[in-house]
């Protein structure tokens, strides 16, 4: 026996027609009040004597005039409604999806019907207005695809825990997310959620971070960020918080302290570091090796410099008196488009540099002038 059938004497005075897709696909999801509002004007279609105004469908449902304006909104954005008048509101009553061929213009209309059908219901029952323009434009000006625009939102209200009951403060936090990722090269779903699994990574370091200091709040944007660095350097949340371990004497454990100590430990685990300590002495710099020094210097080996010829370099700028990593770059650069990558052939370049330079001395000297000659006299006295 079937589960639900219709009496025999029950008889049908009216019907008003709903497709079983609707009752399949948007009944199950749509608030309460969105689907009594659309049934009502349903009935109004084939009754337009019942009603004529969001008044008259307000008081027939027992509802303000309001929440009528929104339930048509809401339908506007699953694709159902279209409104036709602002002054006054009129509406037509689309078919379903699949229905029928829409026209040109039905297309370019709701071009993002399923977009806002899907943004909505990851806010439930919070009805979205003009905000749904924000994660909009990040498909049309950012180039994300929708589907990657609508991970970044489900990962801001499941993740972040933004809220859902404000849903435009929410979407323009996600904003500011959207870009920066946009930025990064992110446009598909993987890179959304590659980018998701670093972010959640960074947020987890850093809010293990404020456990151990004691703190009950959110990271701000300034700490995700050391958070980012530190796990771009290799350091897993379990190798942070060994970190904190060396600030068990300071008054006032931060970030900022815990920067500087897992940037020392960084700096002691590479394998160019007293290589580049090295260079930076001969080089007569002051500073010593950081992050971004590392990883230039890393740069000229994978360049294909030798080791030695990078701090034969140093040492030819040292006695120029020239002192900045800058100058080191330019020079190898130089040398790069001389081919001298090896320490050898380096050095026999740099003696011959030096064995020009006495003879143009010499000659300036025959001329009465006292001056040392610079790098384009020596190449011009060489090309004679």
């Amino acid at each position: 026996m079937a589960f639900l059938s219709f009496d025999h004497g029950a008889v049908v005075y009216g019907a008003t027609p709903v497709e079983n897709m609707f009752l399949l696909e948007y009944l199950p999801t749509a608030p309460d009040d969105c689907l009594r509002v659309y049934l009502y004007a349903r009935l109004l279609c084939g009754h337009p004597e019942m009603g004529g105004s969001v008044s008259d469908v307000a008081s027939a449902l027992r509802l303000p005039d309001e929440a009528v304006e929104d339930a048509f909104r809401y339908w506007e954005r699953e694709g159902l409604v279209r409104r036709l008048s602002d002054r006054p509101p009129t509406y037509a009553l689309l078919p379903m999806r699949g229905a029928g061929a829409a026209s040109e213009m039905d297309q370019h209309y709701y071009q993002f019907r399923d977009f806002n059908a899907s943004l909505q219901r990851l806010f439930g029952d919070v009805i979205l207005h003009g905000e749904v323009s924000i994660p909009q434009e990040w498909v049309t000006v950012f180039g994300y695809t929708p589907e990657a625009a609508l991970k970044i939102v489900e990962y801001g209200l499941t993740g972040l825990r933004y809220s859902r009951k404000t849903p435009r403060a929410t979407l323009r936090k996600l904003d500011n997310t959207a870009r920066e990722w946009s930025e990064r090269g992110a446009r598909t779903l993987a890179d959304v959620e590659r980018l998701i699994a670093e972010k959640s990574g960074d947020l987890a370091a850093a809010e293990a971070v404020l456990k151990r200091f004691g703190l009950r709040r959110r990271p701000t944007e300034d700490e995700l960020a050391l958070a980012r660095k530190w796990r771009g350097w290799g350091f897993e949340t379990e190798a942070i918080l060994e970190g904190c371990a060396a600030m068990t004497n300071a008054q006032n454990p931060s970030f900022a302290y815990l920067d500087r100590v897992l940037e020392g430990r960084y700096l002691q685990t590479d394998a160019n570091f007293a290589a580049l300590r090295e260079v930076l002495r001969e080089l007569g710099a002051s500073a010593q090796p950081t992050p971004e020094t590392l990883r230039r210097y890393a740069a000229f080996l994978e360049a294909g410099f030798e080791a030695g010829t990078v701090t034969a370099a140093a040492v030819a700028l040292n006695a120029q008196n020239r002192h900045r990593f800058e100058d080191l770059e330019r020079l190898l650069a130089q040398w790069a488009e001389k081919g001298l990558f090896r320490v050898d052939a380096a050095e026999a370049y740099l003696q011959r540099q030096r064995a020009l330079q006495a003879e143009m001395i010499v000659l300036l000297r025959l001329a009465g002038s006292d001056r040392t000659p610079g790098h384009s006299d020596i190449a011009l006295f060489e090309g004679w």
